[in-house]
């Protein structure tokens, strides 16, 4: 049998049918990456970086047998599915689904396609609040702060709402 892996990812979306995008993207991962077992409350949140429409967000807990840079593959593969268009230009962009790998697991990982655990993640309270919702008792292991730590330091004053509770099955 092979390793499994717990690995946390954070989706966001601003196009069409948001709660429609995360359903279906939630469906996906689970066909692809492995097996969802945990979801956070759903957030509408303000665009971050960009003048958008609102984002919905929410945060994932997976357990895989792939490896990282795998499960990056397998989720931008899917990204690309859905119609999120990565362009050229700098800077932050409106997008169907968005899906972050946060955390693999306590892996520190820093290559030229992947950073794990995610580098801004404690400056983004729409990954900081879904990352709480999963109560899962991590410690970012370069800051070595809890995730309630993290938020209670974030400097972002976003005013991030829960939309609804997502069930899977």
């Amino acid at each position: 049998m092979k390793q499994q892996y717990q690995v946390i990812l954070s989706l966001g979306t601003n196009q069409g049918d948001k709660l429609e995008n995360i359903l279906h993207c939630i469906q996906l991962i689970t066909e692809r990456i492995g097996v969802v077992i945990q979801v956070s409350k759903l957030y509408q949140t303000p665009s971050w970086g960009f003048e958008s429409d609102p984002f919905y967000n929410c945060a994932l807990s997976v357990l895989t047998t792939h490896e990282p840079t795998h499960v990056l593959e397998l989720a931008l593969m899917i990204e690309q599915e859905m119609g999120r268009i990565r362009k050229e230009q700098l800077g932050y962009q409106a997008r169907s689904i968005d899906i972050d790998l946060i955390f693999f697991e306590d892996k520190i990982l820093d290559t030229d396609t992947l950073q794990i655990p995610h580098p801004l993640l404690q400056e983004r309270k729409f990954v900081l609040m879904p990352l709480l919702d999963l109560d899962i008792p991590w410690r970012h292991p370069i800051l070595n702060q809890t995730m309630a730590d993290l938020l209670e330091n974030c400097s972002d004053d976003s005013n991030c709402v829960v939309v609804q509770d997502i069930v899977i099955h």
